[in-house]
């Protein structure tokens, strides 16, 4: 049995440091017969390649050669597999209960009906937008309606805050708050005593190109436990559509195989848990049944109609990147309690780059709140705005590499990013050079952020084989089964991440001292730590393609590439992948920041 042994990449949600670099055993999978329609195995180790550079701004990643015959997807898709409906099967053949989604008797077979209530769709984009638009009088800036305390309100927005009646009080647009967006599964038991599952709770908020969310990490700790180690649990979501924020709710879960089998992480399947529409001003509350949490990896959710920027993540909390958990990666960026005092969200919110839209903003509000009217501050901050609502155009301080494919800008704990040759900002982004096997894709990536970041990229079912398993949602509003993946066999494009350096701030001294400590230090690599936790449980999460070898990483970054308009530094880092494969007709290419997942995604159609 060919088994893949892959490391659990941590503080890199590093898909990118989730080093999908993996221990695969030698011995090669021999090739299906050409009409094979069943998910392929994962290639062995030798399938893939990767090549640095030698001044280490280029990193060359080849893929494996697909199994399917080839043929273009938009035209004969070979890689798409038959519907099967059943549960996926694991290693040792068990099948793994709440992995079929849809069938056509069900078509929603992990939820029942959810529950429906009105709310105000009032949003922070809406709110943002009403204090520039206040300062007008006759299409005019006017000194008479400057009101100062909606300065505040804007601030409170931007940092989480609490905000009277608003269902978004809490969510901060400044994504510096990941260490405290831990939500952990809590065992439910029968009267007995028994156990007979168990249950997180996560409240999102979708608007404009926004899903905002207070769980960026699920700790299943509970259910790995003997007694419940075999139970399902379930996810309850709370989600609010506000202003421009209807869409289908899809919840992509990708699951490991079984590592009380394996003894290790390895890539299995993923799918849509539903896609159901939800509406503009109504709150939806979704149950949704999981498998048992030894196969969990993470779920992230989309929205389609305002895709690639809409989206959220929540990791597991027990995976780790060189020798530290995701959430800990987030605690030596932002602090433990980034909002504990005022002191420690100042440290935590200097780590975002300036340049970030948020930011921008919410230093012109605090500008106008100590100097008052300024024409000049008030076109920035109204800027800032604009470009806070696009994720598909790259905004100031940054420009498109016109060498490139694409160019992605990891700034705000989020990636903007811009397809070439593209004029339109808000066209859907789409990369039409790759139908073949043999396609060249270039990827430049930029940092803003004072803090590195990486970049990993992962397959979904184009190398291994997908299903479209969901139903047509149009009659109730919806756009399923157009979009909707289904459910597909993932593995990785890129086997080790890439490392994008932190930016360097134009005036280090002026930034409170934790977050001039933190800038220094990272630069260098902390030396990667072999032995994770004594925890089995750990040990099992471990994804070696997200823990490299320490031999194959330089023990210093390269430093910032180049300056922007506001004197900082940016990282900077090239990666160029060939695609020995057709890709999924649903997805060409997912890509994301390993180490800081939440929100750091940029997919292309």
């Amino acid at each position: 049995m060919n088994l893949l042994r892959y490391s659990m990449l941590s503080a890199l949600s590093l898909a990118v440091l989730f080093t999908v670099g993996t221990d695969r055993a030698a011995a090669q999978v021999p090739p299906p017969p050409p009409l094979d329609r069943t998910p392929q195995p994962l290639p062995p180790a030798s399938a893939w390649t990767r090549t640095d550079s030698a001044d280490g701004m280029t990193t060359y990643y080849t893929t494996p050669t697909g199994n399917f015959p080839s043929s273009d997807p938009w035209v004969n898709p070979t890689n798409l597999l038959p519907t099967v409906y059943a549960n996926v099967n694991a290693i040792n053949g068990a099948p793994i209960p709440n992995t079929l989604p849809s069938t056509p008797e069900h078509p929603y077979n992990l939820h029942d009906d959810p529950v429906v209530q009105r709310i105000n769709a009032t949003s922070p984009a809406d709110d943002l937008e009403a204090i520039f638009k206040a300062w007008y009088k006759n299409g005019k800036l006017s000194p008479s309606n400057f009101d100062v305390a909606a300065l505040q309100r804007g601030i409170d927005i931007l940092e989480g805050n609490p905000v009277p009646d608003r269902v978004y009080s809490g969510l901060p647009m400044l994504h510096y708050n990941g260490p405290s967006e831990i939500g952990k599964v809590v065992p439910i038991y029968d009267a007995n005593g028994n156990p007979i599952g168990g249950n997180v709770t996560v409240h999102q908020v979708w608007f404009g190109q926004h899903i905002e969310a207070d769980t960026s990490f699920i700790d299943p700790s509970a259910m790995l436990q003997p007694a419940l180690r075999n139970l399902p649990f379930t996810i309850t979501y709370v989600v609010d559509t506000l202003h421009r924020g209807a869409d289908d709710f899809s919840p992509m879960e990708m699951f490991f195989d079984d590592p009380d089998i394996i003894g290790h992480a390895k890539p299995l399947v993923m799918m849509d848990a539903t896609f159901y529409p939800i509406l503009e001003g109504t709150r939806t509350t979704f149950v949704i049944k999981e498998p048992p949490a030894r196969f969990f990896n993470l779920i992230y959710t989309w929205g389609w109609r305002e895709h690639p920027g809409r989206i959220q993540v929540m990791e597991n909390a027990l995976k780790t990147a060189m020798g530290k958990t995701l959430p800990q990666w987030e605690i030596d960026t932002f602090g433990a309690n980034p909002r504990a005092n005022d002191a420690t969200k100042a440290a935590a919110i200097a780590m975002i780059g300036d340049l970030a839209p948020a930011k921008r903003m919410w230093a012109a509000l605090h500008t106008l709140q100590t100097g008052g009217f300024d024409a000049r501050v008030m076109a920035q901050y109204e800027r800032a705005f604009q470009q806070w609502q696009q994720r598909n155009k790259l905004p100031d301080g940054v420009t498109l590499d016109p060498k490139a494919d694409y160019t992605l800008f990891y700034v705000n704990n989020q990636i903007y990013g811009q397809i070439r040759d593209i004029a339109r900002s808000n066209h859907h982004a789409q990369l039409d050079k790759w139908h073949l096997r043999g396609t060249q894709v270039t990827a430049k990536l930029i940092n803003g952020d004072y803090f590195p970041h990486a970049y990993v990229s992962v397959d979904f079912g184009g190398l291994r084989g997908w299903e479209n398993t969901f139903q047509n949602t149009i009659p109730m509003g919806g756009d399923g089964a157009w979009f909707t993946f289904g459910r597909d066999y993932w593995d990785m494009i890129t086997p080790t991440p890439a490392l994008v350096p932190a930016a360097v701030k134009a005036t280090t001294s002026s930034t409170p001292t934790l977050a001039q400590t933190r800038m220094a230090s990272a630069g260098q690599r902390p030396n990667i730590v072999s032995a994770l936790a004594t925890d089995s449980n750990y040990r099992k999460f471990r994804f070696s393609a997200l823990d490299p070898d320490a031999t194959t990483w330089p023990n210093k970054l390269p430093s910032a590439g180049f300056s922007a308009n506001n004197g900082d530094m940016l990282g900077e880092h090239t990666v160029v992948m060939t695609m020995n494969y057709e890709p999924s007709k649903r997805l060409r290419i997912y890509q994301f920041d390993p180490l800081h997942h939440i929100e750091a995604i940029w997919s292309i159609h």
